[in-house]
């Protein structure tokens, strides 16, 4: 089963997505395994179809409705919908399962920026670095967050700490 599942997950990492579907259906017909329906749910994004991605999510929330990969997968599709209420609802379910989720702490602050709620956002992105500093994206994303609102001085030094983790980050040095 095991060589499976990785042989599944080596196929979505280079966006082989209608094969990892047919074979994740086929396996999840024969192991009702967890795994299965993370997959599944990532192969659909994968293709822009969030609807079954969030149909999937929403079988597996059956089974285990306290799976922080689940609750963060379907509020992730929801938010590739626009749909921004659903979203938010299931990224708190995620965050109240595991408050030191760094994927559903991340989604949930680029959600507050898209929501315009900045302040929550950047919120959000502090309780990320307190849990683990040294994340590019999270210092150049709450950078860009705080050069919206104006705080410059914080923009620049988050710019600065991205070129420190990785000097070869032009995006930050041209800001």
């Amino acid at each position: 089963f095991k060589d499976k599942i990785n042989k599944i997950t080596n196929k979505l990492k280079i966006a082989l997505f209608d094969e990892v579907i047919s074979d994740a259906k086929i396996l999840l017909k024969k192991k009702n395994h967890q795994i299965l329906y993370n997959i599944l749910s990532l192969a659909f994004q994968g293709k822009g179809e969030f609807e079954n991605s969030i149909e999937i999510m929403e079988r597996a929330l059956k089974i285990n409705p306290n799976n922080i990969h689940f609750l963060n997968n379907i509020g992730l599709s929801y938010y590739k919908k626009n749909n921004f209420i659903d979203a938010e609802k299931y990224f708190t379910r995620g965050l109240e399962v595991d408050p030191t989720y760094i994927s559903t702490l991340n989604n949930m602050a680029v959600l507050k920026k898209d929501m315009e709620l900045p302040d929550e956002s950047i919120e959000y992105y502090k309780k990320i670095l307190k849990l683990k500093e040294n994340i590019l994206e999270i210092h150049y994303n709450l950078a860009s967050v705080y050069q919206s609102v104006g705080a410059y001085k914080l923009a620049i030094n988050h710019f600065k700490r991205t070129l420190e983790i990785n000097p070869e980050f032009t995006k930050s040095d041209r800001i």
